[in-house]
C-alpha cells in the first residue's frame, strides 16, 4: 500500500501546481485501482471545479535474452520495452504493443511483428520511435512448417470440391484452400493450427461439433493476421437450427 500511496501522491502533487486538489481517493473497481481527485480554484477571475479518474492497471513483467520487456497480459503478453538491437524479432506470445515500445532504439533497423499484432498498434508505437524502421508484419506464425506427418496425411485425406483436405474419418480439417464463403461440415471436430496458412476468405462458418470456444488460445488454427482475415463465424448450434449468427470474431 505504501506504493500505492506514493503514486496517489505525485499526481496530487502535478495537478496542485495548476489548481488546489480539493479531494483524493484511492479504490479498487472490476479489479483495477481507480483514483480520483476533485480539483477547484479560482481561474481567470471564475470559479472552475474539474473531477478526474485515473484508472492504474498494475502487470507482472517478463525479459527475454536481448533485454525486452513485456507485460503479461490475459493469453499473452505486452511489448512494453524493445531492446536496442538492429534486428529484432518480436515473440509471437505478443500480441500487443505500448506506444512508446521503441523509444530509445537507436540502433534498431529491422522489426518483425507477428500476425497478432494490428497495424495500428505498429504505427503508433512507430510515431516515438525517432527513426525509420523496416518492418516486416507476418500475415501467418514465424514457423508454419507442417510435419511430415500431417504432410502425409493430407496426401492420404479427402479433398472437397473447394480444395478443403479432411482427414479419412472426417473428423479433422487438415488444410484448407482461399475461397469466398465456406461452412466446414458439422461432424467435423477439429482444425489443424497450420490449416489456414496461405489462404483467405471473407466468411467461414465453423460447426459446432469443433466445440472452437473451448479450446485454449494456444490450440486455436491460425487464420492469418487481421489484413487477412476475413469474419469467423463459430457455430453453437447445428446449422439448420439457425438462419445467421450476429456476431463476428
Amino acid at each position: 500500500m505504501e506504493n500505492d500511496k506514493k503514486c496517489s501522491l505525485n499526481y496530487k502533487q502535478l495537478l496542485e501546481n495548476v489548481m488546489s486538489v480539493t479531494m483524493d481517493s484511492v479504490g479498487i473497481e472490476d479489479e483495477h485501482e481507480v483514483e480520483r481527485m476533485w480539483l477547484a480554484d479560482m481561474v481567470d477571475g471564475k470559479w472552475v471545479e474539474d473531477y478526474l479518474t485515473v484508472k492504474r492497471t498494475v502487470y507482472d513483467i517478463v525479459t527475454d535474452e536481448e533485454g525486452a520487456v513485456f507485460a503479461k497480459i490475459e493469453n499473452g503478453l505486452m511489448l512494453v520495452k524493445a531492446p536496442n538491437v538492429k534486428h529484432y524479432r518480436i515473440p509471437e506470445a505478443v500480441y500487443r504493443i505500448a506506444d512508446h515500445a521503441f523509444v530509445g532504439c537507436s540502433e534498431m533497423t529491422d522489426i518483425d511483428v507477428p500476425y497478432l499484432v494490428d497495424d495500428y498498434q505498429i504505427e503508433k508505437a512507430l510515431e516515438h520511435s525517432h527513426k525509420r524502421m523496416h518492418i516486416h508484419a507476418w500475415n501467418w506464425a514465424y514457423d508454419n512448417t507442417r510435419s511430415e506427418q500431417l504432410e502425409k496425411e493430407i496426401a492420404e485425406g479427402i479433398t472437397d470440391e473447394y480444395g478443403f483436405v479432411y482427414s479419412r474419418d472426417g473428423k479433422r480439417l487438415l488444410k484448407a484452400a482461399t475461397v469466398d464463403t465456406y461452412w466446414i461440415p458439422e461432424g467435423v471436430e477439429q482444425i489443424d493450427r497450420l490449416a489456414f496458412v496461405g489462404c483467405t476468405f471473407e466468411e467461414l462458418n465453423i460447426p459446432c461439433t469443433c466445440k472452437f470456444d473451448e479450446l485454449p488460445v494456444e490450440e486455436w488454427p491460425i487464420f492469418g493476421s487481421e489484413r487477412l482475415q476475413g469474419c469467423v463465424l463459430p457455430w453453437d448450434r447445428p446449422y439448420d437450427q439457425e438462419n445467421e449468427i450476429d456476431s463476428c470474431r
